[in-house]
């Protein structure tokens, strides 16, 4: 026993030689580079000519898993939004490099709090997820840096040459006061971080590599004032889609979160040498529990019965969100504009495979989202509906069966 002690004694005293003998970390973090990407939008004109706009976006989702959604201003889509539903549809698109781009789709947005979210067909393993945090008035006069492709909104420029994470820009600032915008109610984060043109969309980032906001807007009264969005007005668009994400937790930074984690270390080196000691058993795994035994047959789908549609199916995966209305930017059912019952985005359907049901929320529609008897559901109240349900939207005609086929 006396030789175990002096053994976590010796790992101890290591740990903390090792701490003081670390040089001081750079106050950028530079993995947040490989969370970010430029983002090019296309729309026709009247003319049928098409005009190109870029912006910048981050990337949002689990720790150590290829993320698939991405973070932006609603006003870096807002061409496309406008094509798809007066000129005929636009492009979309994520550049990942000169010669590497990916479609990108609409998930969902919000023009008042100038937040889009976007989503890519696959997961790519070409970037990585970005931790969000929100901001705290203790972190007044704090250093931050927006990150972004400032450059790339002016196409004449050729500066940019590559759309890599190697061409972004990042400018540090402070943050000067925390807002909430009169009107919109937006929560705003006033700083003196560089930005211009380009730089929209792109995340405002702490010393930890934190996301605290979303790069929006220089003053118009005074060209040394910006100011970012903040994570707050996204996370609820997150949470609506059911889209994962991961929050940076609180605390020392710098050498102090070093500190921290060489101690955390030589603690979890003395308990492992104690429970070698003891040799203690592994416990038995425990059982599954009964809705992770639940395996449901088939894929989920929900079916269209309307007379315009013909029988149409739309297939569901990831636990992605279907929206369902007449907006043809957003809804992969889309319903003809005119349609009676149908609002511009009426509501959503996902499929939980943890419970093995489908999950139905009004998104506070005019007509409402009634259920097969007539009930009608709250709006953003998540509804969960086993396979072979009906609901329909305003009238019956605009009947959705879900399924597993």
């Amino acid at each position: 026993m006396k030789i175990m002690r002096k053994l976590a004694a010796a790992l101890l005293a290591a740990a903390l030689a090792a701490a003081l003998a670390v040089p001081s970390l750079a106050a950028f973090d530079q993995d947040t580079l490989n969370g970010i990407v430029l983002i090019r939008t296309g729309a026709p004109d009247e003319n049928g000519v098409m005009n190109y706009w870029r912006g910048t976006g981050f990337f949002v989702g689990t720790p150590g898993e290829d993320p698939e959604y991405i973070v932006t201003n609603c006003h870096v889509v807002e061409e496309f939004i406008l094509a798809g539903k007066a000129l005929g549809g636009g492009e979309l698109h994520v550049l990942f490099d000169q010669d590497d781009e990916a479609e990108a789709y609409l998930v969902d947005y919000d023009a008042e709090k100038d937040v889009a979210i976007l989503r890519l067909e696959e997961p790519t393993d070409k970037r990585v997820p970005l931790q969000m945090r929100e901001p705290e008035d203790s972190m007044l006069g704090d250093e931050v840096y927006a990150v972004g492709y400032p450059l790339a909104a002016d196409l004449t420029v050729q500066a940019v040459n590559s759309f890599s994470t190697s061409d972004a820009t990042v400018t540090a600032g402070s943050i000067g006061r925390f807002l909430t915008e009169s009107g919109t109610g937006r929560r705003l984060i006033q700083t003196d971080t560089s930005m211009s043109g380009g730089n929209s969309g792109g995340p405002l980032i702490d010393g930890d590599g934190a996301v605290l906001g979303i790069n929006t807007a220089v003053s118009d009264l005074d060209q040394n004032l910006f100011y970012a969005v903040s994570v707050g007005e996204v996370l609820p668009m997150l949470d609506r889609n059911n889209i994962a994400y991961s929050m940076h937790e609180g605390g020392a930074s710098g050498n102090a979160m070093l500190y921290v984690g060489i101690a955390v270390a030589a603690v979890v080196v003395i308990a492992v040498i104690v429970l070698l000691a003891r040799k203690k058993k592994k416990p038995a795994e425990a059982a599954p529990t009964p809705a992770e035994e639940k395996q449901a047959s088939g894929s989920p789908v929900l079916r269209s019965l309307s007379p315009q549609h013909g029988g149409m199916v739309v297939q569901m995966h990831h636990q992605q969100p279907v929206q369902i209305g007449r907006d043809s930017a957003t809804c992969r059912l889309v319903y003809q504009d005119g349609t009676p019952g149908v609002s511009s985005r009426h509501c959503q359907v996902y499929y939980d495979e943890r419970e093995g049901v489908f999950v139905v929320t009004d998104l506070n529609s005019t007509y409402g989202t009634f259920l097969a008897g007539g009930h009608r559901l709250q709006p953003q109240v998540p509804t969960k509906l086993p396979p072979k349900s009906t609901f329909y939207l305003g009238e019956t005609d605009n009947a959705v069966f879900v399924d597993l086929e």
